[in-house]
């Protein structure tokens, strides 16, 4: 169980044009992306009663049924005969914005309850236990105004598992005698993100809101909040809370399945007609509040994070968007204000080395309010010109409200749009299912699916008017960093921040911006796609090797089978001299940051029309990755090829790029435990992993010179893997092939495959007490076998299956260790391994491990008593994981490449563990659990935390 929020500070890339909401440089927001495109609640009831006809993709072969039941519950019902997953989504159009005000996290508080048992399935994590068993995954998040349960299934067993989602609308006990268990449980999430930024800043955001409206509050919960001293009156306002929003009218439901519609209705209204209606009557929500008061506005924020990060975000609060979801007027003004190619806003203030990033999104909070933001990563000279660079903002708003407003730009908008619709790539069954179901409170059934994609109409006066609503009295100027002024502090995470007026001086400049030379508006997009024919597909189910060189291996196939005009060009360019030392793996992510930087400005309009592209780095290499549509892909890779050949870095480019490395690497101390703790055990097991201080100490150490000298060696001897997948025919393949060969390889630089070396640790029990400065305790053991057979790796991994849910239940559920409770198979490099991870607020490393030994040592009976048919739920669940159909182009390339990238030896490897683990049975499991308390190689990870300060 999750908690959204937004993350002022999330890491954006510029990556495609985000068709389905907004175009441009976009990024979203939890509150709501997808009711960006949304009606207004009030007139949702009418629409929704005109038009049921789902309106899909060309390509799109699904079957969908739209149905109102009579107890209100909208639902929308996907037909899939040749999906290997079902999937169900129940949202429920409430949040932490109905908590009471005296029992804040009330909304996430009653999402963790919804587990504990029903009426009809009474145990306590049995519906997570059936599920997991039968090869799925179940979840829920409470956000502002929604809260949404999920879950995917081996499909035979969609019929029961929908039964078991529907009870918790139904008939749920809301135990009491779970109310202090899960009470805790909210407690430890709360802690789990105490020194998380993402959390602390978005919080402290909220407290500069109106005390009035629920956007200045708590969210998640904490002993305090859900304080039940008295035994009763939690539970008592638990009962309320459920039984006031928690009706059929305010519940969206989406059953994704391969039975067909009328069959899904079926089992819908089966299992969700008793549901109450709540009488009729719609609950108050406390919507309608301005989220500002008038002293809000037109102010500076600043807020003092724990990490190293320097970010200015400027918000614009307005009306709500849903009437207008069908034409878009501020997704189009995020595209021209977040663009990135030549002329544009963020070019200029890169230019002067004053940012690392912009982006511009719309967000919005159904049926209250919006805002439009512009946000900015900022270098640290640009930490000192903030006023300026907000400036420089409302200087290009200026340019755009004269010249950037005209029908071609909105045209082009819709064309990307149209050929992202048209060509729509399949998601999976629980990502479609839980997605759709927050639409179905606010979107007409024709618009479901396409909502996202809509451009309908230019609307001049209507940008005009909302962009009114751009100026400096209404602006929420954000600055976030180290070292700010400020006066207040945020009391349930103890941020920093303040609040003031903008000075005189500034207000006056904004409101009266000034012309550059360098701004335009975006120019027309050269790279849309307009060669649109399938190639014909290849025979073969899998790629073949069409090249095979000393320093090149290419692989090739030819595959229009899901009817879209796209390919993926993949290659990774190896070398020893990736990573033989900390300072070369420096040297090389610097490499790669700044040959980006400088390709940037040229294939953002690729981007945008969905041709896409992107550099990375590994321990190996250099990677370098096309994918989208196939038209222009040879041309655009012609251009990055060229970028290396003429690499020529600016010192002063490199010089930010270097304290942004720097940065990152020092921020990482403030990652949860959790993850800090694998990160340690991928060191140890990998020579060329180094740790994040001797990182640290290369990264301060490099220098221009090195760097430059780096970039050139780098070359001297490489290896080059290739796969060419999709709308390529073999020929058109081939030269691309060619064109890299003859781009970067030469006689005297061909150079034989590097793989990373990997450390095995048979009987090598390996333990390590780290500090990690925060208050929780951790705990991890990773174990690992001595072995690569298929059949061993088959067996471990069902072993990894039926021990989850158990040692979550008994750590988590019962014994209240903490929230982070995982146990699982971890393979590694083909090796077979298991984890068992806790980390918890309340209880040292000793005591952990003393826990876990002590669940192993019950689960050895467990497993003495399994039978071949409790057995055989777990194996098909694994069976369907391991052989489940691709769902789209990507998802099939990069199955490909991994089993190229990776030290597999066939692409069907995972259909042999499939194969393998058809003949496991239980005597195999029980040999595996003797296996693994046997097992010395292993490694255990623990850190003290501050667990007796909580």
């Amino acid at each position: 169980m999750t908690r959204k929020y937004v993350s002022l500070v999330s890491a954006l890339t510029a990556g495609t044009l985000a068709i389905v909401l907004t175009g441009g440089c976009t990024l979203t927001t939890e509150r709501e992306t997808t009711e960006l495109t949304t009606l207004k609640q009030g007139s949702s009831k009418t629409a929704i009663a005109e038009a049921t006809t789902v309106i899909k993709s060309p390509v799109d072969s699904r079957d969908y049924r739209y149905v109102v039941m009579d107890n209100g519950i909208k639902a929308l019902l996907i037909s899939d005969p040749d999906t290997d997953k079902s999937a169900a989504a129940v949202d429920v159009n409430v949040g932490s914005y109905q908590d009471p005000d005296d029992r804040l996290g009330l909304a996430h508080f009653l999402e963790h309850m919804l587990f504990m048992g029903n009426e009809k399935y009474p145990e306590v994590d049995g519906y997570f236990e059936f599920i997991r068993a039968n090869g799925g995954g179940a979840n829920a998040y409470t956000a502002d105004v929604r809260t949404n349960y999920y879950f995917d299934i081996n499909n035979e067993q969609l019929r029961p598992a929908l039964d078991q989602l529907a009870q918790f609308f139904v008939s749920p006990t809301l135990d009491p005698a779970y109310v202090d268990r899960e009470r805790n449980a909210v407690d430890s999430e709360y802690r789990l993100h105490a020194k998380e930024d993402g959390w602390r800043l978005f919080m402290a955001q909220n407290a500069t809101s109106n005390p009035k409206h629920p956007k200045s509050r708590f969210t998640i919960g904490d002993l305090e909040t859900l304080n039940n001293d008295d035994g009763k009156s939690l539970w008592k306002d638990l009962k309320s809370f459920h039984d006031t929003y928690y009706v059929a009218p305010n519940m969206g439901v989406v059953v994704y399945g391969r039975e067909t519609t009328e069959q899904l209705e079926k089992w819908l209204k089966e299992s969700f007609a008793d549901v109450p209606d709540g009488g009729g009557v719609k609950p108050d929500t406390h919507i309608g509040l301005a989220p500002y008061a008038d002293d809000q506005l037109g102010v500076r924020i600043n807020l003092v994070p724990l990490k190293e990060t320097r970010v200015l975000s400027l918000a614009f609060p307005m009306e709500s968007l849903h009437p207008y979801y069908h034409k878009k007027p501020m997704g189009y003004l995020a595209r021209v204000v977040g663009y990135e190619g030549e002329g544009s806003l963020h070019s200029l203030l890169k230019e002067q080395g004053l940012i690392e990033s912009l982006a511009a999104y719309p967000s919005d909070t159904p049926g209250e309010f919006a805002e439009f933001n512009v946000r900015i990563g900022l270098t640290p000279e640009g930490l000192e010109q903030v006023d300026d660079i907000t400036a420089v903002v409302f200087d290009y708003l200026a340019l755009v409200r004269k010249e950037g407003i005209q029908q071609w730009l909105y045209d082009e908008t819709r064309q990307i749009a149209d050929l992202g619709f048209r060509y729509q790539e399949v998601r999976g069954a629980q990502q479609t299912a839980t997605g759709l179901a927050s639409r179905l409170h606010y979107l007409p059934a024709s618009d479901l699916l396409n909502s996202n994609y809509l451009y309908d109409e230019f609307d001049p006066e209507l940008i005009k008017r909302l962009m009114s609503n751009l100026t400096p009295d209404n602006v929420r100027q954000t600055v976030i960093a180290q070292g700010l002024p400020k006066d207040q502090i945020e009391p349930y995470f103890d941020t920093h921040y303040s609040i003031q007026p903008l000075s005189e001086k500034l207000l006056k400049r904004l409101n009266n911006p000034q012309a550059h030379e360098d701004l335009t508006i975006p120019a027309p997009n050269r790279f849309i796609a307009t060669d649109l024919e399938l190639r014909t597909s290849d025979k073969a189910d899998e790629p073949t090797q069409i090249i095979k060189k000393k320093g090149l291996d290419v692989w090739s196939m030819t595959d229009s089978s899901f009817q879209v005009p796209r390919a993926s060009v993949r290659l990774k360019m190896t070398t020893q001299k990736a990573s033989e030392t900390a300072k070369d793996l420096v040297s090389l992510q610097l490499y790669r940051t700044l040959l980006s930087r400088s390709l940037n400005e040229y294939g953002y309009p690729a981007k945008e029309a969905g041709l896409n592209y992107g550099l990375s780095t590994s321990r190996e290499g250099l990677n370098i990755a096309l994918s989208g549509y196939q038209e222009k892909q040879a041309y655009l890779l012609e251009t990055i090829l060229k970028g290396i050949d003429q690499f020529k870095p600016e010192k002063a480019e490199f010089e930010q790029e270097r304290e942004r490395l720097v940065r990152n690497l020092r921020n990482k101390a403030f990652v949860a435990p959790f993850r800090l703790g694998m990160d340690r055990v991928s060191q140890l097991l990998y020579p060329n992993y180094f740790t994040d201080d001797e990182m640290l100490t290369a990264a301060e150490a490099i220098s221009f010179a090195d760097l430059k000298q780096y970039a050139g060696d780098f070359y001297n001897s490489l290896h080059i893997s290739m796969l060419i997948y999709g709308n390529h025919s073999r020929s058109e393949a081939m030269k691309i092939a060619e064109l890299v060969e003859s781009s970067v390889l030469n006689d005297t630089n061909r150079g034989e495959r590097f793989d990373q070396p990997f450390n095995v640790l048979k009987d090598a029990g390996l333990r390590e007490a780290v500090d990690f400065d925060h208050n929780d305790a951790l705990y991890i053991r990773y174990v690992q076998f001595d072995t690569t057979e298929d059949r061993e790796r088959a067996k471990f991994s069902l072993l990894g299956r039926l021990l989850a849910t158990p040692f979550f239940n008994e750590l988590r559920t019962e014994q209240q260790l903490g929230y982070i409770v995982n146990a699982s198979a971890r393979p590694v490099e083909r090796h077979p391994g298991l984890t068992f991870t806790v980390q918890s607020p309340v209880a040292e490393p000793e005591v952990i491990e003393q826990r876990i030994e002590a669940f192993l040592a019950k689960q050895v009976k467990r497993l003495n008593e399994l039978t071949e048919e409790e057995l055989e739920d777990y194996r098909q669940g694994l069976i369907v994981d391991l052989t489940k159909r691709d769902t789209n182009p990507d998802e099939r390339a990069s199955r490909f490449w991994h089993s190229l990238d990776g030290r597999e030896h066939s692409f069907n490897y995972q259909s042999d563990i499939a194969d393998a683990a058809k003949t496991i049975k239980v005597s195999d499991i029980q040999q595996a659990m003797d296996e693994l308390l046997k097992q010395q190689g292993q490694i255990i990870i623990t850190s003290r935390g501050n667990v007796n300060n909580n």
